[in-house]
């Protein structure tokens, strides 16, 4: 599918019209967190996929004993080999005392303010969870109607890729929920990339295996991590992620 033809998929309405929306508000009152499947048309599922197979320039982001980290698409282009492996070696070494993560990266909401990669597909698709229909159906799946905004970004986890636990409190925003449409394809369990929900000790309570056109929605905070990719997964764990907020609160 060429840009054109893809911009013109993704500028109209991405959500599967049968949704059903009470239900999927019950399930989320209920347990706080859904899966709902076949979330967007399938055109549309297999258009956006192929976006991010194809078209995202990628930065990776990680986290060391310094702080959050970004190698923008271009300077990753010129990693070598040892260089990339220290990096991933910083960021499994943050891990294993605090908070840490390893994951490419796409920022959308700033590559949309931005301007960049004008002729990217994936801005559709900003502008569209930013828009009524798609705030609408979010509002009413999660009881929430304060809810004015969608933030954005697109990941590919690979190999060796995580992101340990947290549970998304973040002081100067007002998170109402978090959402991840899931994109990769024929994903297994035993890949990795799951999705996993924790109790106070740490102990895992329910995960979500990321399946191709579901969008995995929680309440917020809700304290989750993302497992380890295996070595041996097959394919890339592939999603837009955010959150659905309110108004933020006065600095």
């Amino acid at each position: 599918m060429n840009i054109p033809e893809t911009m013109r998929l993704l500028s109209g309405s991405l959500l599967n019209p049968e949704l059903n929306l009470a239900d999927y508000h019950q399930q989320l009152m209920a347990r706080g967190r859904i899966v709902i499947k076949d979330a967007l048309r399938p055109e549309i599922a297999e258009a956006l996929r192929e976006v991010l197979l194809r078209m995202v320039p990628w930065s990776l982001a990680y986290r060391d004993q310094e702080g959050a980290k970004k190698i923008w698409a271009e300077q990753l282009q010129r990693l070598s080999a040892e260089e990339l492996e220290a990096v991933r070696q910083q960021a499994w070494q943050q891990a294993r005392g605090g908070f840490s993560f390893l994951y490419h990266s796409y920022m959308m909401i700033t590559a949309y303010q931005e301007r960049r990669d004008p002729l990217l597909p994936l801005h559709k698709v900003t502008e569209y969870i930013n828009k009524s229909e798609w705030l609408t159906v979010m509002r009413t799946i999660t009881g929430h109607p304060e809810i004015i905004k969608s933030s954005a970004q697109a990941t590919q986890y690979q190999a060796g890729h995580f992101l340990t636990k947290h549970n998304d409190r973040e002081s100067g925003e007002t998170r109402i929920a978090a959402y991840v449409i899931n994109l990769g394809k024929n994903w297994q369990a035993d890949s990795g990339g799951l999705l996993q929900f924790l109790d106070d000790d740490g102990q895992v309570t329910d995960t979500i295996v990321p399946r191709f056109n579901t969008i995995s929605m929680f309440l917020t905070p809700a304290l989750h991590c993302v497992s380890p990719v295996a070595p041996f997964a097959e394919g890339e764990r592939l999603s837009v992620t955010g959150w659905l907020r309110a108004e933020d609160p006065p600095a």
